[in-house]
Formats: C-alpha cells, sequence, structure tokens
C-alpha cells in the first residue's frame, strides 16, 4: 500500500458446526469448528503513529487484543514506530461473534500491509496465533475449518448465500465459563468436513456443543432459539460459547422480521453470509 492509512472492515463470525474434544495437555480443549464470516463489522481506522495506541472508546478500560497484535507485529517485523487504531465497535462484546478475534485479525493484516517490509503470510499466521484462538481462521474471509485450539487452518472457500437474524440476551458469556460447564459426550471429533453447497446443507449441518452449557448458563439463550425456529428459522444456535443466538433464512425479508419480532433481546440484527454481495 501508499496510502499512509487504512479504513478496515472486521467482520464477525458465526460457528455453524463447533465439537470439542478432550482436554489438552495446554489447558486447552482440543475442537473442530466451521467458521463462517459474516457482514456485521467493527470498523476500524488505522495508521502510522510514533507508538502503538488503540482507542475503542465502547471498551471499558480500551482493547488489549489489537493492541497486543500491534505491538508483536512491530517487535517480529522490527518496525521501531508503532500505529494508531481507532475501533468503532458494532459487534456486540462477549456474544460468541469473535469481535475481538476479528479487530485483531484485521489489524494485523493490514497494519502489515502499511509497513515498509511487510511480513510473508506464514508469519502472520504464526503471530495470530500467539494472540487468541478465533484469530488465525479470521485473517481469512472465506469459511474455514479450524482445529487443534485454533492454530490449524484449512480455508474451505465461498458459502452459499444466506442470511442471519441475530439476538443477544443483554448478557455476556465468559468462554471459560461455559467450558467449565461443558460435559464431554464421548464422541470422536470428525476428521473431514465438506463445504455447504446449498442453505439447506448448511442448515443441517448446524451443531454447538457448547450450546447446552451456554443455555444452562444463560436460559434466555434457549428462548431466543426456540423463537427463531418457531418464526420460520431453517435453522438456529448459539454463536460460539454465547450469548448471541443466531437463526438462519432464506432471505433478508425472513431475517429482518425474525428480529424485529423476537422477545427478550435488548439488542438484534440482521447479517448476510456467503456468497451474497452484502456479505
Amino acid at each position: 500500500m501508499t496510502e499512509d492509512a487504512a479504513i478496515v472492515r472486521a467482520c464477525a463470525k458465526i460457528n455453524l458446526l463447533l465439537r470439542v474434544g478432550p482436554r489438552r495437555e495446554d489447558g486447552y480443549h482440543e475442537l473442530v469448528t466451521l467458521i463462517a464470516r459474516i457482514s456485521l463489522a467493527d470498523v476500524l481506522l488505522i495508521s502510522d503513529a510514533p507508538e502503538t495506541a488503540v482507542d475503542c472508546p465502547a471498551i471499558p478500560g480500551g482493547d488489549t487484543l489489537v493492541t497486543r497484535a500491534l505491538r508483536l507485529l512491530c517487535e517480529t517485523a522490527g518496525h521501531t514506530s508503532g500505529f494508531h487504531v481507532h475501533i468503532d465497535k458494532r459487534i456486540p462484546h462477549g456474544a460468541g461473534l469473535g469481535g475481538g478475534s476479528a479487530d485483531a485479525a484485521a489489524a494485523l493484516r493490514f497494519a502489515n500491509d502499511l509497513l515498509p517490509r511487510p511480513l510473508i503470510d506464514s508469519e502472520i499466521h504464526r503471530l495470530a496465533a500467539l494472540i487468541g484462538s478465533d484469530v488465525p481462521a479470521l485473517l481469512h474471509d472465506e469459511a474455514t475449518v479450524a482445529r487443534g485450539r485454533g492454530d490449524r487452518v484449512e480455508v474451505l472457500g465461498h458459502l452459499p448465500a444466506g442470511w442471519l437474524a441475530l439476538a443477544h440476551p443483554g448478557r455476556p458469556l465468559a468462554t471459560r465459563d461455559v467450558y467449565q460447564r461443558y460435559v464431554a459426550d464421548g464422541r470422536p471429533l470428525p476428521q473431514t468436513i465438506a463445504l455447504p453447497q446449498t442453505l439447506e446443507e448448511m442448515a443441517a449441518l448446524i451443531e454447538n456443543d457448547l450450546a447446552v452449557p451456554a443455555e444452562d448458563l444463560e436460559p434466555a439463550c434457549r428462548s431466543l432459539r426456540e423463537q427463531f425456529m418457531a418464526l420460520g428459522s431453517m435453522a438456529a444456535c448459539v454463536s460460539g460459547s454465547g450469548s448471541v443466538v443466531f437463526g438462519l433464512f432464506h432471505t433478508e425479508q425472513e431475517a429482518t422480521t425474525a428480529a424485529a419480532n423476537v422477545e427478550g433481546a435488548p439488542w438484534t440484527a440482521t447479517a448476510a453470509l456467503g456468497t451474497h454481495p452484502a456479505a
């Protein structure tokens, strides 16, 4: 890039499939997840600065993942100055939509482009894995399968076009709390995951091992899922460890109507996913 600043959209994610395996020696659980990027996004303004600073009015105490990502980037690249980032936060915090990880991944990608000597892709991926479990997958715009603790990423490609209704019960859920409540069922993790070719295939694939503990901790999540199904969604589920619940629909109008009619959610939104131009 020749510009000295970049305006970047950091798109949220949903977990279409999330299977959790046994706990590893490092304390993380082995997992397999199919991650889809959606059109709901934070907006970042990234520019050169004497030292790295991140301004995010929506987060009390400021951002940490983006700051860590950019400092690690500069240290690895031998870049003696830094970056200033302003984050316009639109993805709810503690929602299972990967907002902080998406911000960190976007900051890594685009700040790297501003460096005099950018790092190669494999180095960016290595840094992303050091920052957070979701960050490596969110370096990519296409649907990805993440394994291990999220550090082993396979890019599958573009999903079929669809629309989501999203609903947040107003209470964030801590990932640690949800995992502590998770009870393993002993099923082996899937070895392969095929890219869904239709919305019907996508709906049939949706599954989340963390949905039960998330709904136990926040019963409103169960109510929101059941309401979306009653409102005609093809499938509905908690995303990640919650607490946002999504419903899958064919059309924007269906998703908008469902988001407008669901009860018990202080925050609702619609978002596109897949090959739809809005995504």
